[in-house]
């Protein structure tokens, strides 16, 4: 055979496959953007304690850890994961707003606390 001839044999071949297998486009579904959201994981964690609010967000090295302490008085911010034996301390001066950076990229819980002793390991 020749090879004008297996390329027309390939393309009706090629052809009359996709004839067969093309279906129909579907119509388009609206989602609204509230449903997507909400699938959304959440990025952000916010919370606090009887005198510091604190935020952060997921980071891939390292997290800076928000803060606004809205006491007179010096408190604590503990900053660990589960199963972690070493939780980081972050001293967070009264009447203070500022933020500081951990090289830890995924805490997963933020405790303030009176005290906090941070023990090298």
């Amino acid at each position: 055979m020749s090879r004008s001839r297996i390329g027309a044999v390939v393309t009706a071949a090629a052809a009359a496959v996709l004839a067969v297998v093309a279906v129909p486009a579907a119509e388009p579904v609206d989602t609204p953007v509230r449903a997507v959201a909400q699938l959304a994981p959440a990025d952000t964690h916010r919370g606090g304690g009887s005198c510091i609010n604190w935020s952060w967000a997921d980071g891939n090295v390292s997290t800076t850890i928000y803060f606004n302490n809205h006491c007179a008085s010096a408190r604590w911010l503990e900053v660990g994961r589960n199963h972690q034996y070493w939780p980081k301390c972050i001293k967070v001066n009264g009447n203070t707003k500022g933020n500081k950076r951990i090289w830890d990229s995924t805490p997963t819980y933020v405790h303030e606390k009176a005290h906090c002793t941070q023990q090298r390991g």
